[in-house]
């Protein structure tokens, strides 16, 4: 190395010990320039937790007629005897009788063989009528099925379950 990086070399050293130094002096500045604790020197113009308000919910002002709610015109359908192999699709109708709009986030069946294939994805105005439509496969059941299909929306509750029933007989003959 020669004598010039050399001295460059020290004289870099010695910047960064020298900044390293300054930083340090100026944070135990900071740190003794700090204020009793016991808060009696406090600015009277100085926010403190004491001047602030956050209250637990505002689920509590809500009035109840003003949220969405479904009201279906049934939730329970009984599909009476399905041969075995067939497909029913049904439809469970239902009014939005909240004072505000609906929206359905998601429709889920208990299973594959129970869906929720369309469902309005636009908001429901207060007093409009929809509906959700389900379809049931019968494929490789039998004898009698207990379904579910839940509805999520914005709703209090927000989740209604609808279900459905079939009596799986025999397999469809084909042909």
């Amino acid at each position: 190395m020669t004598m010039e990086a050399r001295t460059t070399t020290t004289r870099c050293a010695r910047f960064g010990a020298t900044a390293r130094s300054l930083f340090l002096v100026a944070l135990l500045s900071a740190s003794t320039s700090c204020r009793i604790t016991d808060h009696t020197e406090r600015d009277p113009a100085e926010v403190t937790t004491e001047n602030l308000n956050f209250p637990s919910s505002g689920y509590e002002n809500v009035d109840p007629d003003d949220l969405p709610k479904m009201e279906f015109s049934a939730t329970h359908v009984d599909l009476g005897k399905v041969v075995q192999g067939n497909k029913v699709d049904l439809n469970y109708s239902f009014k939005n009788t909240g004072g505000s709009p609906l929206v359905i986030t998601d429709v889920r069946g208990s299973c594959g063989c129970t869906v929720g294939k369309n469902w309005p994805k636009e908001p429901i105005a207060p007093g409009e009528k929809a509906a959700i439509a389900v379809s049931f496969d019968s494929e490789g059941r039998s004898g009698r099925q207990d379904k579910t299909v839940t509805v999520v929306a914005n709703t209090v509750p927000p989740s209604n379950v609808l279900t459905l029933t079939a009596e799986v007989v025999g397999p469809s003959s084909k042909p």
